[in-house]
């Protein structure tokens, strides 16, 4: 009896029949897996690089300014989700900051657009502006932008990118905005 089974195991075993479409049955589901999930992750970083590339577009357009108001800042959330792969409705939070003589930080005005709050100095992050000297301005935007992915059993799940940009007003010492006194 023993022997009978010991035929058939080695018999079983050196049978190469239908060995391809097994390993196709095996490997498929792998690779099926592997392909949704590189999109998925191509399609996260892609979509946080374009948000970080918003972001600095925005400020650099901003900085080129002598002067905005809050319908030019408007203009700017259109922008920033025109220019992101699917359009998804962000925020923009654009803020003036100054030193004053007593070497504080100052908010001269800010605009936000969207659910964002309006910026107050305490809540400034002393990590994301540079060193600044006494009267010296720079112009803060921070952006939102949600991202769902394509799929998300990948182990990417939906979130929001947050974008803080600081930069020098090029053209004039402080950006103002005619909407604020």
């Amino acid at each position: 009896m023993i022997n009978i089974f010991t035929k058939l195991l080695s018999r079983f075993r050196e049978d190469e029949e239908a060995t391809v479409t097994m390993e196709f049955v095996i490997i498929m589901p792998v690779l099926i897996f592997w392909f949704i999930g590189s999109i998925v992750f191509f399609d996260a970083f892609s979509s946080r690089a374009t948000a970080q590339r918003t972001a600095h577009t925005i400020t650099d357009i901003l900085s080129r300014q002598t002067q905005v108001d809050n319908i030019f800042i408007n203009k700017m959330l259109t922008l920033q989700n025109r220019m992101m792969p699917r359009e998804q409705v962000g925020t923009i939070r654009v803020s003036s900051l100054q030193i004053d003589p007593s070497g504080d930080l100052v908010v001269l005005w800010t605009h936000t657009t969207g659910s964002s709050l309006p910026l107050i100095a305490a809540d400034i992050s002393s990590s994301i502006l540079p060193d600044m000297h006494i009267g010296e301005s720079v112009i803060l935007v921070d952006t939102t932008v949600p991202f769902t992915p394509i799929s998300d059993w990948v182990g990417i799940v939906a979130q929001t990118w947050h974008n803080h940009v600081v930069t020098q007003p090029r053209f004039v010492s402080t950006l103002p905005n005619t909407d604020y006194p």
